[in-house]
């Protein structure tokens, strides 16, 4: 019967996996048993290498007389363009690659989903220009994801010294129809150096001793986490004082960088870490001006000059 069956077939699965278990436990403890070999990069860094330099030299006569370099480079920078997470160029940018790895001879060259993201986001065109005291052409582009103007916007323009919350009350009812500069000129350094200089060993070996995370991360990470949260507020303030746009200058790269035309333009210009997010979006337009032309800009206002500035911001933003 069932019922008096079922202790019996119990007792045979214990027995059977008692055994099983012993049998795997001999095995671990049986001398002289081989472990499968390890991958190579999970076994330790040898003190001195065995190097095959006969593969060296046809990786480098690949490189000297076989390089598409150039083509990949013009075919992703010039044909493509920049690739902003979750933008269609960066779609445009995954299939040629898989492309290119298939006409390679690769046998699955796919493409993986990686998970949720947020809003896609395409500008599709921006621009700002002065119109009085003179005429002059900005260089400019849109944050990322930066909401459109609503059409071509033109404002008398006011420069903004927002630092803390303290200093709302400073521009409370002051703004309103207004396009801002908001945020310090800084001083613009001459390039003196070379913008690509090689390493030589010394600096080597500062780099081998540098820490992956430095001492002083987690208090990096709560000062930006405190940023964060003080640039959503204040992109909030701004929006609810009917400002129309905001006009911010390019940061500064390292070495003095964001001269001479260039624009650093990226996430950190937009009001909260997370401005691809639906719930975090910026309230309002942003764009990023050249140092030169925000610095024009500036020092008229700082001498009370009265400053009008046009500009439209038109994007694309899919959710």
């Amino acid at each position: 019967m069932p019922t008096r069956r079922f202790p019996a077939l119990l007792a045979a699965l214990i027995a059977a996996f008692s055994l099983s278990l012993g049998a795997a436990q001999k095995e671990k403890k049986e001398p002289g048993a081989k472990e499968p070999p390890k991958p190579s990069y999970e076994l330790p860094q040898p003190e001195r290498e065995t190097l095959d330099y006969s593969a060296y030299d046809q990786i480098r006569q690949e490189a000297i007389g076989h390089s598409h370099v150039m083509e990949y480079a013009t075919a992703l920078m010039d044909g493509i363009g920049p690739r902003l997470t979750g933008s269609p160029n960066l779609k445009k940018a995954n299939e040629w690659t898989r492309d290119q790895l298939t006409a390679m001879g690769c046998s699955n060259a796919h493409l993986e989903d990686w998970g949720e993201f947020g809003m896609a986001w395409e500008q599709e065109n921006t621009w700002v220009r002065m119109t009085s005291p003179d005429k002059a052409v900005f260089i400019a582009q849109a944050a990322p994801w930066s909401p459109a103007s609503k059409g071509a916007v033109s404002a008398r323009a006011v420069w903004a010294d927002i630092k803390e919350e303290k200093d709302f009350d400073s521009y409370k009812g002051k703004l309103s129809g207004k396009i801002v500069l908001l945020g310090e000129m800084r001083e613009v350094k001459p390039v003196e150096k070379p913008l690509f200089t090689c390493y030589d060993d010394t600096e080597l070996k500062k780099i081998e001793q540098y820490p992956i995370r430095p001492a002083n991360f987690q208090a990096f990470l709560q000062r930006y986490m405190k940023r964060m949260e003080f640039q959503q507020k204040l992109g909030q303030f701004l929006a609810n004082e009917g400002v129309l746009a905001v006009i911010l200058p390019s940061r500064d790269g390292e070495n003095g960088g964001g001269s001479g035309g260039t624009i650093f333009d990226d996430n950190g210009s937009g009001f909260g870490p997370r401005p691809y997010q639906h719930e975090q979006m910026n309230p309002l337009p942003v764009a990023v001006t050249a140092i030169e032309n925000y610095g024009r800009a500036y020092r008229l206002l700082k001498a009370n000059v009265p400053v009008t500035l046009e500009t439209q911001y038109r994007d694309e933003i899919r959710r």
